[in-house]
């Protein structure tokens, strides 16, 4: 089942672990954050408490009504600003701080008569004393919020390092399971002896350890049985040279074709078998040259004139590549033959199509023919194998067409695949790279 990217995403191993560690580096922040206001609430209460112990020492010091002078004494040695407000007269020790307002003061009451507040970080206290009030506005310590600022920022600037260091380890931890999925994806496609690098954690190697036996035993099992396939092969061309020599010598004329047709096409089988183990594991024998697509397949379809319902090309993309023409006609004649050979004479006329995309390029065949159930499309590759719907040699074949177009197609470096749906059609991708480099990478 095909996730979508979002999904797929957050189903990803990287993606959870990443969320985990946001929500605790998060977490973190929240609780470091509480912790400083917690602090600096109970700072601010032991504040208030010595500023007003500190207000009531210097209200004595002023005396009744208080002393202007020695208010400006007072303010010169602590930095204060001190006012006072009386029916007979007011005074104050300086202006006072900029941007300070205390009507949008938050200002609560501690005591009949006492007021304490703040506005701007400056903290003042105000009381009724010798019939005016008197307002003390404490300095605000401009070094102390600088500091706030400061270690905020440190605050800020470790979470990131450690959530970025964090990203790194683990991105770094999960990246033999990218190396896994790339061989797991090589074997896939058939290519058994990719081998993958041990690397990262102790599970890690030992899950390529694994990986790896495994290949290399599914390698050793198949070439076993294609070596199995090849020796049978051989061995059975010298009797079947002395069988036709004898069949010369039979007098029953019928008895002889009937038995010359059973041996010429047992000889075909193995001829089949032969070619496509060859072309499996001889690729260099690729006669490579630069090949005007458009021309091999206008050339190719024109030998199907006669057949209905007929071949149409579609969309021709006019491109060249690196191939060996003969093989891609090989390929791309079975493909032909077999979707006619699957849809009604009178039924829609199969298509062939040239794609281009980047460095490659993409053949489509497609049919409107009977189509191929799903659980048979994984097997259509292997030698032998026919569809429930074409059992018998004369539809059928040997099970050997596609699993030659297969072989062809991995010597050159590319894929084939097949999509179907029984009673809409077929359709057959034939992806080829455009230049010889791109083969060989």
């Amino acid at each position: 089942m095909t996730l979508r990217p979002a999904k797929r995403l957050f189903h990803s191993v990287f993606t959870r672990l990443l969320i985990v560690t946001l929500i605790a580096g998060m977490a973190i922040t929240f609780t470091v954050i509480v912790g400083f206001i917690a602090i600096r609430v109970h700072s601010k209460g032991a504040l208030e408490r010595n500023l007003l112990l500190y207000v009531e020492y210097l209200t004595d010091d002023l005396g009744v009504p208080p002393d202007e002078a020695r208010a400006l004494e007072i303010a010169r040695r602590t930095g204060m600003t001190i006012s006072y407000a009386h029916e007979d007269g007011s005074w104050q020790t300086g202006p006072p701080p900029r941007f300070f307002n205390p009507n949008r003061a938050w200002v609560r009451q501690r005591s009949p008569g006492i007021w304490v507040g703040s506005s701007k970080g400056h903290h003042f206290v105000r009381i009724f004393h010798g019939g005016g009030e008197l307002t003390f506005i404490a300095p605000r310590d401009v070094r102390h919020g600088e500091e706030a600022g400061w270690i905020l920022a440190g605050m800020a600037l470790t979470l990131a390092l450690i959530l970025g260091g964090a990203y790194w380890f683990i991105r770094r931890t999960l990246n033999p399971l990218r190396t896994l999925k790339a061989g797991v994806d090589q074997a896939g496609k058939g290519k058994l002896d990719h081998r993958i690098p041990r690397s990262g954690a102790g599970e890690f190697c030992d899950l390529a350890d694994a990986f790896n036996a495994m290949a290399e035993r599914l390698d050793r099992l198949l070439r076993s049985k294609e070596q199995l396939l090849l020796d049978v092969s051989h061995e059975l061309r010298s009797p079947l040279t002395r069988l036709k020599v004898q069949l010369e010598f039979l007098k029953d004329t019928e008895m002889r074709e009937s038995l010359s047709s059973d041996l010429a096409e047992i000889e075909a089988m193995i001829t089949s078998i032969l070619e496509s183990a060859r072309m499996r594991h001889a690729a260099a024998v690729l006669n490579l040259e630069s090949v005007d697509m458009g021309e091999l397949i206008r050339s190719l379809v024109a030998g199907f004139a006669d057949i209905k319902p007929g071949v149409v090309i579609g969309e021709l993309a006019e491109v060249s590549a690196v191939v060996d023409p003969e093989k891609i006609k090989t390929v791309l004649r079975n493909l032909l033959e077999n979707a006619l050979k699957h849809t009604p004479e009178d039924g829609s006329a199969v298509s062939i199509a040239v794609a281009t995309r980047q460095d490659w390029i993409d053949i489509v065949v497609a049919d409107k023919g009977e189509g191929i159930p799903a659980s048979e499309l994984s097997h259509l590759f292997e030698p032998f194998y026919r569809p429930d719907l074409s059992r018998s040699r004369k539809t059928g074949g040997y099970g050997l067409g596609l699993s030659l177009c297969k072989a062809i197609v991995d010597a050159h470096g590319g894929s084939i695949d097949l999509a179907s749906t029984p009673g809409e059609g077929t359709t057959a991708t034939v992806s080829l790279p455009r230049s010889a480099d791109s083969q060989q990478s």
